[in-house]
């Protein structure tokens, strides 16, 4: 079997799973997170604080502490946690260019409109996903 490539990467999953996490289970731990998770804490740390510089998490030390969502997880969408971590969501940095290198070399390219159209159906579908919709609710 070929190595497998992910489209998202190890730190935007475990940032994702972190907040299905967090607003399953209100005033987690960040250590019981990434022990649910199977993360190193270390890693794990990194990611909520980006979270939390996103303004998606606040964390509370001390006694009674521990991590809750700061948004209402309808307004929190796949992607709007992917760009939080990570950036904007395009397929190659090509589409980002006014004239890519084959468009200057040729005068025009046939595979920019491919990543542009790419990039945008990806961007759809996790735009569409918000953090209510995947966690598991109570009842």
């Amino acid at each position: 079997m070929a190595k497998l490539r992910t489209l998202i990467k190890r730190e935007e999953s475990y940032g994702i799973h972190a907040l299905i996490a967090v607003a399953e289970n209100p005033g987690i731990s960040a250590a019981e997170v990434a022990q649910k998770l199977q993360v190193p804490p270390a890693f794990l740390a990194k990611v909520m604080r980006k979270l939390a510089k996103a303004g998606l998490i606040e964390s509370r030390t001390g006694r009674g502490g521990g991590v809750w969502l700061k948004t209402d997880p309808q307004q929190v969408s796949l992607l709007s946690v992917i760009e939080a971590l990570s950036g904007p969501v395009v397929m190659d940095t090509c589409q980002t260019q006014p004239k890519c290198a084959t468009e200057q070399r040729r005068g025009h390219c046939n595979l920019k409109p491919v990543w542009i159209l790419g990039s945008l159906e990806i961007r759809e579908i996790l735009e569409r996903f918000t953090l209510d919709q995947i966690i598991e609710k109570p009842g």
